[in-house]
């Protein structure tokens, strides 16, 4: 029959698996920020897309140039997007290891015998705290989605509306649309994890 484990050995097991569940959310976050290079890859091509179209619409006459502008523009957007659900992905599932890590820093803490208000493992515990998601959270979502929406929306919106007011306008649309449900997703995924206003709207 196996010996009960030791409060060290119990302790050290802690810390390994802790480590270990630490390395996989290190390695979710690195993997989101190869997502600000697609953006990057997919933005250039939107910002050239008006001399692009133009360009095509004049090899090939047959195609409105302004249903040419208006899909291409409706493209980028839909990469964006399939972007953002990839990024939201990720984004859950690092959370879901940050969520799982705290219950690993409490029962470490306290075999430490380390006082609740101590700093000693408190990383993963201190994203929970209002402080962090003002001051982290909340700034860098807004900008976010300040810039995604300008470049995604509002710039689009403002290029085709040249060419067509109605097509501007349904590209306006389907954008909000689109912007509105990924909002909802990027909130519920939230809420599984915590209880506090992340977003502040």
């Amino acid at each position: 029959m196996d010996s009960p484990l030791s409060p060290e050995q119990k302790l050290e097991y802690l810390y390994r698996e802790y480590v270990r569940l630490s390395e996989k959310a290190e390695d979710y976050v690195k993997e989101s920020f190869n997502d600000f290079k697609l953006f990057g890859a997919v933005g250039a091509v939107a910002v050239l897309w008006k001399p692009i179209s133009d360009a095509i619409a004049a090899s090939f006459p047959v195609f409105s140039p302004n249903l040419i502008l208006f899909f291409g523009f409706l493209c980028f957007y839909v990469v964006f997007g399939l972007i953002c659900g990839l990024a939201l992905l990720r984004h859950a599932y690092g959370w879901y290891f940050v969520y799982n890590l705290r219950a690993y820093e409490l029962k470490i803490k306290h075999m430490l015998d380390e006082a609740d208000s101590s700093q000693i493992f408190n990383f993963n515990l201190g994203k929970e705290e209002p402080r962090f998601i003002t001051s982290v959270y909340r700034i860098s979502f807004r900008l976010l989605i300040t810039v995604f929406g300008f470049s995604t929306t509002v710039l689009p919106f403002v290029i085709i509306l040249q060419s067509s007011v109605g097509l501007a306008l349904l590209y306006l649309a389907i954008a909000v649309l689109g912007a509105l449900a990924y909002l909802q997703c990027f909130k519920r995924m939230m809420r599984q994890y915590s209880t506090s206003d992340f977003f502040g709207f």
